[in-house]
């Protein structure tokens, strides 16, 4: 008799084994988690292990923090990141100074690849609290500063609450700073707000932030400001390495408008942004979302968190209604100047036309 097993008794331990090459077939590849790095300074010098914390909507206190990752001697951190969008702050200690960093890219987009930021800290402040005058609110002063130095032309933006993103002009605003840097922002409500203060080169109280203008989120945020007092504090503004544009807080995705901004003649133009809005009705409500700057060769890109129908047009400036001599058009590749974002992918080659507006809108 055979000492080898019958065919029958075979089939069930081939069965199982063409089940496991079909199953181990069949499974996807896993996917990487995104990696996000960085490094915490304070004046350009490293934070040795700072705290970088995680948040999905921004917590002072920072119980809900999604993750945090300590730095290294060099002020260096890198952490895998579940995909999605988050605030990144940092605490740390500098020679016995406590400091507080706010990414200048918040709220920041993750989905795939890697992420890099450059976290600036500021020294934390303490405010002073004085008597003020009944009947006159509660009042905000102090004075902002940038490397020890005072700012002037700087706006002081309080907010209510984070739900604004700490993006346009808030529930109130300083006049701009002097010489000196100081500002006051009064007959507030009794209430606790928060204190973003930006500095633009080419001057303005709205639109994003460029190359070398100057951005400072208030440590000490949020800030109670009691009725009949005098609250002063310091606020610190650090320099913007990369201008901030909605194609930065979304940059982890592959959702992308791409184009070029001309004139009549077809010459790019330099200097305009590309933006978007999720309705046809353009008002005077912030974009969903805008490019960077154009370089010389009028090229933008505009990245979407989301795919849908979006309305396409460029202007010079942003805040308010075009000024006469501002760059201004709409993309005329459809009827309504609408264009379709498809998830995860980019649409290529669309054309802004944009022209100086005229006196009496002409």
């Amino acid at each position: 008799m055979s000492s080898f097993p019958s065919d029958r008794a075979l089939l069930p331990a081939v069965a199982a084994a063409c089940l496991l090459i079909a199953s181990c077939a069949a499974a996807p590849p896993a996917r990487e988690a995104p990696v996000l790095s960085g490094r915490v300074t304070f004046h350009g010098a490293p934070v040795p292990g700072a705290v970088i914390a995680l948040q999905r909507s921004y917590d002072p206190s920072g119980k809900h923090s999604v993750l945090s990752v300590r730095a290294a001697k060099d002020g260096g951190f890198r952490t895998g990141v579940p995909p999605g969008t988050y605030y990144a702050v940092a605490e740390g200690t500098f020679e016995k100074t406590p400091v507080f960093a706010f990414s200048g890219q918040n709220p920041v987009r993750i989905d795939s690849g890697a992420r890099w930021l450059g976290m600036k800290a500021v020294p934390a402040d303490v405010p002073e609290v004085r008597p003020g005058k009944p009947g006159e609110g509660a009042v905000v002063s102090g004075e902002v500063v940038s490397g020890g130095a005072p700012v002037e032309d700087a706006y002081v933006y309080v907010y209510s609450s984070p739900d604004s993103l700490f993006k346009g002009m808030g529930i109130a605003m300083s006049p701009p700073t002097g010489p000196d840097g100081a500002f006051e922002i009064g007959n507030l409500p009794e209430s606790g707000y928060y204190l973003v203060a930006r500095r633009r080169e080419g001057g303005g109280m709205t639109g994003p932030l460029e190359k070398g203008d100057l951005y400072g989120f208030y440590p000490g945020n949020p800030v109670y400001l009691k009725d009949a007092t005098v609250t002063r504090l310091r606020m610190e503004l650090v320099e913007k390495e990369k201008a901030l544009a909605y194609s930065e807080v979304t940059s982890g995705t592959g959702t992308v408008l791409r184009g070029r901004i001309v004139d009549r003649g077809g010459r790019p133009q330099a200097g305009v942004y590309a933006f978007v809005y999720d309705d046809r009705v353009f008002g005077h409500q912030r974009p969903f979302g805008h490019s960077g700057r154009t370089g010389t060769d009028g090229t933008f890109a505009i990245y979407l968190d989301r795919p849908g129908t979006f309305y396409l047009g460029a202007r010079e400036n942003f805040g308010n209604s075009p000024k006469p001599g501002e760059r201004f058009g709409f993309y005329d590749g459809t009827p309504d100047h609408a264009v379709t974002a498809v998830p995860g992918k980019a649409v290529e080659g669309l054309t802004i036309v944009v022209e100086p507006i005229l006196a009496g809108g002409k």
